[in-house]
């Protein structure tokens, strides 16, 4: 997880990115969130180093970001304007991801529009995602789904 739209001005344009970091291609194919949204992935491939997004709304996404990066689907659920536990784990039930995002971190991310962009994802150690000097906002409006 390396980017999270989580309280956009328009609700619909809710989303959550993830960057394949490792050489190899994996198979997300019935890896799924634990907490915060209701997804499981289909079969899908993600090659080294590019990215996937999960979104609230379709729709939404692709009339502001278009066609890339490539939509894996839509939750049920909405992510928190308040910040809260993301949990991700593969499909044996292994923990892949578990942390809490806050609100208050950066005001620009709290309904303006901004999204929470990982600052380092290879270097980040997993138990300290939920510390806000490992996040940043992104430097525009909208985030940067597919890029960091």
């Amino acid at each position: 997880i390396t980017e999270i739209m989580y309280h956009p001005e328009d609700p619909n344009a809710e989303f959550i990115e993830l960057q394949n970091i490792g050489a190899h291609t994996i198979n997300l194919n019935l890896v799924r969130f634990t907490n915060g949204i209701a997804f499981e992935f289909p079969e899908l491939e993600l090659p080294a180093q590019a990215y996937t997004v999960i979104v609230r709304d379709t729709e939404a996404f692709q009339a502001r970001y278009g066609l890339i990066p490539a939509v894996a689907g839509q939750y049920t659920g909405r992510l928190s304007n308040g910040g809260e536990r993301i949990g991700l784990a593969d499909a044996a039930g292994k923990t892949i991801h578990d942390f809490r995002f806050r609100d208050g971190w950066y005001d620009s991310t709290d309904g303006s529009g901004f999204s929470l962009l990982l600052r380092d994802p290879v270097q980040t150690p997993a138990d300290q995602w939920d510390d806000k000097a490992f996040w940043r906002p992104s430097t525009q409006v909208g985030g940067s789904p597919g890029s960091n």
